[in-house]
């Protein structure tokens, strides 16, 4: 199972595909609805061209449209993705639309397709999609939510919902944080609360591991002491600085109650110093001083997962 720009699918059967939809069916709008194969190539190129936000009509903004082939090569469906919002979007339509062909409704098709749309999504940087769809269209509701998606707001025609572009937990990297215990779990409970936005390690870790370095935009599964996942979070920024040049802002970022880079340092090169840290590496007599290198990256929780507890600055409770 497959999306392929429009203008990149086969144009005959691109067209019979359009041809199946109306104009307006249950909010879907498809504006190639009686075109000739004429008229439907130039529609296409426009497609195109606003996918790079070139001829753009007043109040819209780039996207892109994209044909759902499945397994066995048919066009089952479609797919708009747009690139962003602005403020009538975001109260209205959102960043997806789809519809799925007559003959191939009922067989799971919209379900996959929303998923790998929004992994597209997730490819331009949109960390949570909003959709609208009809109250009546109990199906497509069900779509949504089998992706995820939770009811933000409604009015007297439509439910508007929000789906995190977060991939499952089960398919990330963890985010451990010190080992399992209760400082762990404090420090769990201080990112749930937003308080902890970043971490340090030295430099000196990933090059004993062969590790590379945190990007910026990469995801993990936040886990608690019990190996749970509780949140995902993204990295933000990266930095690598000599530990030297540490400042009170890293100090405040990481929250872990230090807010001076003096008192900083004092907390981690105690631990960095301590016997059970430095027996990990080939060298434990490695040396530690203004020069070292720090790998502070910053990061965000962008979906709090089902398992996760009621939180506290000093830890989290799990509910049962």
């Amino acid at each position: 199972m497959r999306l392929t720009e429009v203008w990149r699918a086969d144009p005959e059967r691109t067209f019979e595909l359009f041809s199946e939809f109306p104009a307006d069916e249950n909010g879907f709008e498809n504006q190639a609805a009686g075109m000739d194969r004429e008229r439907f190539a130039v529609y296409v190129h426009e497609l195109e061209e606003q996918s790079r936000g070139i001829g753009l009509q007043p109040g819209w903004v780039p996207s892109s449209k994209y044909v759902l082939i499945n397994d066995e090569g048919a066009y089952v469906g479609i797919f708009n993705l747009r690139h962003r919002l602005n403020d009538n979007l975001r109260v209205g339509a959102g960043h997806i639309g789809y519809g799925i062909a007559p003959q191939y409704r009922g067989r799971g098709y919209a379900t996959v397709g929303l998923r790998l749309t929004l992994d597209k999504a997730r490819e331009l940087g949109i960390d949570e999609a909003y959709l609208s769809v009809h109250k009546d269209n109990r199906a497509s509701l069900a779509v949504q939510q089998h992706c995820g998606a939770r009811i933000d707001h409604e009015d007297g025609l439509e439910y508007y919902t929000r789906i995190s572009t977060a991939p499952e937990p089960g398919n990330l990297p963890k985010a451990e944080f010190m080992f399992p215990g209760p400082e762990r779990d404090r420090l769990v409970g201080l990112i749930l609360a937003g308080t902890k936005t970043a971490t340090a390690a030295l430099m000196i870790e990933y090059e004993e591991d062969d590790e590379p370095l945190p990007q910026v935009g990469e995801r993990s599964a936040l886990v608690d002491s019990s190996e749970r996942p509780v949140a995902i979070l993204v990295t933000t920024a990266v930095d690598v600085i000599p530990l030297g040049k540490i400042t009170d802002r890293h100090a405040i970022d990481e929250g872990e109650g230090d807010t001076t880079a003096a008192a900083w340092r004092h907390t981690h090169e105690s631990f960095w110093n301590a016997p059970e840290y430095r027996n990990e590496f080939a060298d434990p007599d490695f040396p530690l001083n203004d020069d070292s290198l720090v790998v502070f990256e910053h990061f965000k929780v962008v979906r709090l997962l089902d398992s996760m507890a009621n939180k506290t600055a000093d830890g989290y409770e799990q509910q049962v």
